[in-house]
């Protein structure tokens, strides 16, 4: 059951300046008007600034999963994690270092050179498509296509928190995965200052048992460098689900570099979950006691993208997929943040 508790005596504090989320802020600063919003899960965007009508929406920066970590310790707000957003975050990471290792890791995947086109047919139009079955037909297809397909079950999201909006999200990020082995088509045609731990202890024991298949993908030592620092932190998720709270810990998620509230270098055990660059390169190198200093113009952004076809009642169209976090929702109360996992497709004009 999910579980609530103090890290210390600080009371949290009401949430003000923070900037309202809009699409845009996750496409290329310099390529925006290349993209047209065709779909997304967050509601209500006004497609002239692809901002959301729902003001709780807020941006914390290119990572709403580890920059909402850093608000709520610098500014003192109430912490919400779900166990989709843990294992989605190290979805997104693991995206990045396979792509940037696709050729040393090919023969793990797939057993062909190249890439290979997969495709899946659908109803409606670019508009109208069911874009979550689509993307979970692509899964299917992917699965079919790898060497290993229990991949795809160790990628998606099946925890006691998880939503069809998480496994779309899950869906994505497993196609971000394989985008160097695969070209993604879809065909359609008309017819009809504390913490709320969500979720079971069940589901915290499963991202542990998860994570260590990461081991198997072990190509360069980075995979190695990696798990020894992040299963301590799933081991005391498990154990914080079990009501046993270290608030020493907890406090030390994000840990104080050069004095203050608001470091310019992050540290602290939120920065397991960033150590690849969105190029696959290992950001991990410096240490600081226990974890990782990252300086916070590095935080690799905390979602991935994929290029897909799609063929639009004979109209063939570019775009790409968005998946992963891409914002905070504020709590009814103006005093907590929790990161969404969401996603949207661009369609390339």
């Amino acid at each position: 059951m999910p579980i609530t508790f103090q890290v210390t005596d600080t009371p949290a504090s009401e949430i003000s300046n923070l900037t309202a989320f809009s699409l845009r802020q996750i496409l290329p600063k310099k390529q925006t008007s290349s993209y047209e919003l065709v779909t997304s899960s967050i509601p209500n965007v006004d497609p002239s600034d692809l901002q959301s009508s729902d003001t709780d929406l807020v941006y914390v920066g290119s990572n709403a999963f580890v920059l909402s970590a850093l608000k709520c310790y610098s500014l003192h707000h109430h912490l919400v994690i779900r166990p989709d957003d843990v294992w989605i975050s190290i979805g997104t990471q693991f995206a990045n270092y396979v792509n940037g290792h696709a050729e040393e890791l090919r023969e793990k995947f797939v057993s062909f050179e190249g890439k290979k086109q997969l495709t899946v047919n659908g109803g409606g139009n670019i508009k109208s498509a069911d874009y979550e079955g689509l993307c979970q037909e692509m899964t299917t297809q992917i699965s079919k296509n790898i060497k290993d397909p229990s991949i795809r079950d160790w990628i998606m999201n099946d925890f006691s928190t998880t939503t069809p909006l998480d496994r779309m999200v899950s869906s994505i990020v497993l196609m971000s995965t394989t985008k160097s082995y695969f070209d993604y088509r879809f065909n359609l045609c008309c017819n009809l200052p504390s913490v709320t731990l969500l979720g079971e202890v069940e589901d915290w024991v499963k991202i542990r048992e998860r994570a260590n298949t990461l081991l198997e993908f072990n190509v360069d030592g980075c995979m190695y460098m990696w798990t020894q620092k992040l299963f301590p932190v799933l081991d005391k998720l498990v154990e914080t689900s079990k009501g046993n709270v270290d608030c020493a810990w907890w406090n030390r998620i994000v840990n104080r570099i050069g004095g203050g509230s608001g470091p310019r270098c992050l540290s602290g055990w939120i920065t397991v979950f960033n150590v690849f660059s969105e190029k696959g390169k290992w950001l991990g190198n410096d240490e600081s006691d226990d974890w990782f200093v990252i300086d916070e113009n590095d935080v690799t952004r905390g979602y991935v993208n994929v290029p897909v076809t799609i063929d639009d009642n004979g109209i063939e169209k570019q775009a790409e997929l968005f998946a992963g976090h891409f914002c905070c929702r504020k709590g009814k109360d103006n005093k907590s943040l929790q990161p969404r996992a969401d996603w949207a497709l661009f369609e390339l004009k």
